[in-house]
């Protein structure tokens, strides 16, 4: 199911584009490159990049969210549309992180194909 892991590279790459804007270098090229980690032990991975993008669900979008509100209720400025835009994104973040179960049902699945041919 390559469209599962189109969606979490995407996700990542959402929030490294995120880091890029505001110069973080560091924080850009962790999230850039956090999809590759799945290569490595595919059951851990998937569940670490689940993990990852739960967290910056609250942590990035979240607190971004409210920061740009707060500044556009502050300058009288339309505050509804950032929200809907961001609102998106959060689910869009979520329903990556969601798409890592279908990729491990699909590792359990081809692990107990293996098993069962060398029995």
């Amino acid at each position: 199911m390559w469209w599962r892991w189109l969606w979490i590279v995407l996700a990542f790459w959402l929030l490294s584009a995120h880091f890029l804007r505001y110069d973080q270098l560091y924080g850009m090229g962790i999230f850039a490159l956090a999809p590759l980690a799945g290569l490595i032990k595919p059951q851990i991975s998937i569940r670490l990049l689940q993990l990852a993008l739960v967290i910056s669900t609250v942590t990035v979008w979240g607190l971004s969210t409210v920061d740009m509100i707060q500044m556009r209720l502050a300058h009288d400025a339309p505050w509804q549309r950032l929200a809907a835009i961001m609102a998106t994104v959060m689910i869009f973040t979520l329903a990556a992180a969601w798409c890592g179960n279908g990729l491990l049902r699909q590792n359990k699945a081809r692990q107990n194909k293996a098993r069962q041919t060398q029995d």
